[in-house]
């Protein structure tokens, strides 16, 4: 054996080490943890375990990323003592498996194979893993990661969510909804007041005869030369008994009706002008009593009657079965009855029309499987979709036909109603795709262009402005434009201040805004409806571009995925100053650009824009259509200042989370605190918490200002003193005025409801050991007031202020911290918060009761009677009771487990569970002002 110096043999050995550890490394699998997802919802963690008992409300979700596109394997450790009656869903960067999970024994953990997918190198990619929608499982499934087996080691990693590009600020038409008429429409109200009419069909019968039918089931007339010019317009009702008419068309002088559960004809035999004959063409589908079950609009094409089916809705609750053929379009032959379901996948799509060149149109609204609303250019034979459970419709394919033009919730549609095409007398519109919305309010437009046999295209916000919330259209051969309302729910004066029926004119005059936009192989072409100021438009920098795909799954709407800024490296104005082409280097299918334009681009005769936005979904990128890319000329304006303005827009979403989201919800349910929807000048009562008189006040700015500074001072209704902390004596001037303006944007429901889409990724569950700098007790008990604010403010960001008070401030249904941690300091104190079940307070101990119908309750006793207690189940929600009579229970018994969550304070980063321990061991004394530093109002 030949024999080496000693170093040389070192550096070998030192060599090898490195190989071999390097290869140790590098593994072929990846873990995603429980601990590690965006959102656990409404399900607990028990250490690093996620016990899942509800999907709605939770993001189990993690991105990972690719070195090289291969396959891989997805496989989940997990245990469930107990059968689901529904499958998890499993989607992969957009690829969709289904599981149906097997029973595992008693505290026996395993191992299945969820399926295999292709990563693809590049962008990271979204795995979520779907619980069963809007059920609520009583025994949970119990599930620690999802493990990634790639075909190559070191292949696979994980990905931070990109963060949400910052959006510029906002006004009517550039960022925010429409709040006004567009320029070039005139409207006129034709209602009677003595009649609540929810427009639900509308049809021309010949020149000047307006029909429409209404929801609860009269068909009107209308003589359009008759209507006067004031007064109400001379309704004559024509027939009346029909079910929940949807939709309603002429063809031929024949009148035909889609109701609850057929496809009708109306026939008038006696030639009295009233419809006393109605004829069923077909009713070959199921149906069943379910309220949200309807026939949505009606066209005919070919001798055919095209509409649309929506899905029940009561079911998901329940079984989640829906009728057969439910979701689907649905052509029926006017003279024979033959039935063909032309598509499927289809929730609740709530209007159909015919678009350029014939195209069938379908609107459909946002939920289960959508993850935002869709304009759909209808395929024969394609599935939009949305599922429920097996089985499924016979036209589902796994991989679903895209939408011609996502409809972001809450941004420019939130329930779309009838598309119709604008006629020919409409300028420059002509030939554009208009709809309503029966939530969101007024029309909207959209473009639609065919690229290499695809459709898709932009939507852009038209017109608000009206009083009617618009649901069927109908256009006379001039181009008047009859628009029929309607509305749902229990408060009348509402449904009849939106109902009813609208004649809407194009007048001709002239507006600036964008009108059209084109996909290039290289980026995305903007036509305006007049040309630019010469040198205006030449500036990347104007052009404020963002980009996302969506990802649909079996629970309720879905995030943007990959919401990220695009980059416009140049834009080219063309020679007639009509369009301008932006370069953006990798158009990608699949995506939706959001582009905004700056209020200060002008035209050549000096208008300003009307909007400066719209949304352009990329189906498909031609190949070899190429944007034309110029250099600008000498005469280009540049701006002096920025186009876009960025302020603190999420100042006040922070201090909603750190101070008042543990109390105070968007989504309108009662908490610890009142909800911030609607309360913005609304009417409080409130009481005095002294004299305990009461009065009403008026929920304005100076109101708000108060409460924050004085919460106390004006007690709502309903509501115990000293629930909240004195959150004002923390805040700054600049903060406490970035708190309320936010309140008073999230009083409006829609806002509300976008702010709720906003998630923030969890932290790792927090294990003692991570603190080794927390000693038995603090070293001093003087602690500087900004330590203990900020323990407050974490405080209140980990709910503990649901169910605890320090010193008299907080909620009681737990115990009074600040006699609990004269007992628990330092590292007890740190155990305690961070495993609540090791020492429970035998005051508020969880009580197990056992009832003679077998059903088991846990819970604490929150209140007694003589023959009844009431338990809260889930003290994060105090006001869901559930009443036991003495006299139904058979054991009862005290549980080991706390009432309080574990994991509650996993949200919170180490700096600030310190700063918690901090607070809760000063107690409050150093948050309540003085007279020496209370603010002055």
């Amino acid at each position: 054996m030949k024999h080496f110096p000693a170093f040389i043999h070192a550096i070998a050995l030192t060599l090898g080490m490195t190989e071999m550890l390097q290869a140790a490394e590098a593994s072929r699998e990846l873990d995603l943890p429980a601990t590690q997802i965006f959102s656990k919802g409404p399900n607990a963690y028990a250490g690093d375990v996620l016990e899942i008992t509800k999907g709605r409300g939770a993001t189990i979700g993690w991105y990972v990323q690719a070195e090289r596109t291969e396959e891989v394997v997805v496989a989940i450790e997990y245990s469930c003592e107990a059968p689901l009656d529904q499958p998890y869903h499993l989607s992969f960067d957009g690829q969709d498996s289904f599981w149906d999970v097997p029973v595992t024994k008693s505290g026996q953990w395993k191992q299945a194979t969820l399926g295999k997918f292709r990563a693809c190198a590049g962008l990271p990619m979204l795995v979520l893993l779907v619980p069963p929608s809007n059920r609520k499982y009583d025994h949970p499934l119990r599930f620690r990661k999802l493990v990634l087996t790639s075909e190559t080691a070191g292949n696979l990693s994980r990905a931070d969510e990109l963060p949400e590009p910052p959006a510029p600020d906002a006004t009517p038409g550039f960022g925010q909804k429409l709040n006004s008429l567009h320029p070039a429409l005139a409207v006129r109200d034709l209602r009677d007041e003595a009649l609540t009419l929810r427009i639900s069909g509308m049809a021309l019968r010949g020149p000047n005869e307006l029909l429409f039918t209404t929801w609860d089931g009269d068909l009107y007339a209308l003589d359009l030369t008759k209507v006067p010019e004031q007064g109400p317009p001379p309704f004559r009702r024509i027939a009346q008994g029909l079910s929940e008419p949807m939709g309603l068309t002429v063809s031929q002088g024949r009148i035909f009706v889609t109701e609850k559960n057929e496809a009708t004809e109306l026939l008038d035999e006696d030639g009295d002008g009233t419809f006393e004959t109605y004829r069923c063409l077909s009713h070959d589908w199921p149906c069943t009593m379910d309220y949200h079950e309807y026939l949505f609009g009606a066209v005919v094409q070919d001798s055919q009657l095209v509409f649309s089916s929506s899905v029940g809705m009561n079911v998901r609750n329940t079984d989640n079965r829906q009728a057969p053929l439910r979701g689907s379009v649905i052509k029926v032959h006017v003279d024979t009855g033959e039935t063909e379901i032309v598509a499927g996948g289809l929730r609740t799509p709530d209007g159909i029309g015919l678009g350029p060149r014939g195209m069938l149109l379908v609107t459909d609204n946002q939920g289960e499987w959508l993850p935002a609303n869709k304009l759909i250019a209808v395929e024969p034979g394609a599935f939009y979709n949305f599922r429920s459970r097996e089985p499924w419709h016979p036209l589902d394919q796994m991989r679903a036909t895209p939408p011609a033009v996502w409809l972001p919730q809450g941004e420019i549609a939130n329930s779309p109603t009838e598309p119709f095409l604008a006629p020919s007398s409409w300028g420059p519109y002509a030939g554009h795709v208009l709809f309503g919305d029966a939530t969101f309010g007024g029309l909207q437009r959209a473009f639609l262009e065919e690229v290499d046999g695809t459709v898709q295209g932009a939507v852009f916000p038209f017109s608000q402005g009206f009083r009617h919330l618009f649901h069927r259209f109908a256009l006379t051969e001039s181009g008047e434009l009859y628009a029929g309302g309607i509305a749902r729910g229990t408060d009348k004066e509402f449904i009849h201040r939106v109902s009813g029926l609208s004649q809407v004119r194009y007048t001709g005059k002239e507006v600036f805004e964008p009108l059209a936009a084109r996909v290039r192989s290289n980026g995305l072409e903007i036509e305006f409806t007049l040309p630019l100021a010469e040198g205006h438009g030449w500036e990347p920098s104007g052009y404020y571009v963002t980009r996302w795909a969506y990802q649909g799954t079996q629970t309720y709407g879905g995030a943007k995925v990959l919401h990220r800024r695009a980059t416009v490296k140049s834009a080219t104005v063309s020679a007639d100053r009509r369009r301008v082409f932006l370069e953006i280097p990798d158009v990608a299918a699949g995506e939706v650009l959001h582009v905004r334009i700056p209020e200060t681009l002008p035209s050549a005769a000096g208008l300003s824009l009307w909007t400066g936005e719209f949304w352009y979904t990329v189906n498909h990128v031609p190949r070899d259509l190429p944007g034309i890319v110029g250099a600008a000329p000498p005469s280009v304006v540049k701006s002096a200042a920025p186009h876009f303005r960025f302020s603190e827009g999420n100042a006040g979403r922070v201090l909603y989370r750190n101070y008042c989201a543990s109390c105070h919800s968007l989504d309108g349910l009662k908490s610890v605190g009142p909800t911030f929807v609607g309360l913005f000048g609304s009417t409080r009562k409130v009481r005095d918490a002294d004299t305990n008189q009461t009065r009403e006040v008026r929920a304005d700015a100076k109101y708000l200002r108060h409460s924050i500074l004085e919460p106390n001072a004006q007690l709502v209704d309903g509501y115990s003193a000293n629930l909240m902390p004195p959150v004002g004596a923390t805040l700054s001037e600049r903060q406490l005025s970035d708190v309320i303006k936010y309140v008073i944007k999230a009083s409006d429901a829609e806002f509300a409801r976008k702010e709720l889409s906003y998630r923030s990724s969890a932290n790792l569950a927090w294990k003692a050991n991570d603190f080794p700098e927390v000693a038995r007790r603090f070293a001093s008990a003087e602690v500087d007031a900004p330590t203990s604010a900020r323990g407050m403010q974490a405080f209140m960001k980990a709910q503990c202020v649901q169910c605890h008070a320090v010193g008299g401030i907080g909620a009681t249904l737990g115990p009074d911290l600040a006699e609990s941690v004269k007992k628990l300091q330092g590292k007890e104190l740190l155990q305690q918060v961070l495993e609540p079940s090791t020492a429970i307070h035998p005051k508020f101990q969880t009580l197990q009761f056992v009832l003679e119908s077998g059903e088991t309750v846990t819970g604490v006793v929150i209140k007694e009677e003589s023959e009844a207690i009431y338990v809260a189940k889930n003290l994060l929600k105090p006001d869901d009771l559930t009443k036991i009579d003495k006299s139904a229970i058979e054991e009862q018994e005290v549980t080991k487990v706390s009432a309080m969550p574990t994991g509650l304070v996993n949200i919170l980063s180490k700096s600030e569970i310190l700063d918690l321990l901090t607070f809760l061991e000063t107690g409050a004394k150093l948050m309540v002002p003085t007279a020496a530093t209370k603010k002055t109002k």
